[in-house]
């Protein structure tokens, strides 16, 4: 991707915009569920973002995958709530939260393979 001054900005709003959507879930869902529900929804849409073709564009990939899905599925979110539930509630919340990382994990690569495997046979939209 060539950085330049649109690149930038796009990143940007993308960022803003899917920080302000896990700010609102937060206030919504509480702190462990907004961060589970974020982290899990944004790995599958970095997946699909991945394997579909329509988002391979500077401008696309520039907004979506690293502005948008970046403040979506902060790593700070997951890395404040590992630190203090491990130092509050002890190994049981740390035990939990790698639980949902790795669930998360395991959908944006379940995610990228069932739909890189669906455009490359021809079965997705054109």
């Amino acid at each position: 991707m060539k950085i330049d001054s649109q690149v930038i900005r796009l990143t940007f709003l993308g960022g803003a915009l899917g920080t302000l959507l896990r700010f609102g879930l937060f206030f919504i869902f509480g702190d462990l569920v907004s961060t589970f529900l974020v982290n899990l929804f944004g790995a599958a849409l970095i997946g699909w973002l991945n394997a579909n073709p329509r988002f391979s564009h500077d401008a696309a990939r520039a907004f979506w995958k690293t502005g948008f899905t970046g403040g979506f599925t902060t790593m700070s979110g997951i890395t404040s709530v590992l630190v203090l539930g491990q130092s509050l509630s002890g190994p049981i919340l740390f035990i939990t939260e790698f639980v949902f990382l790795a669930t998360g994990i395991g959908v944006y690569l379940l995610v990228t393979w069932f739909f890189t495997k669906r455009i490359s046979s021809g079965g997705g939209s054109k």
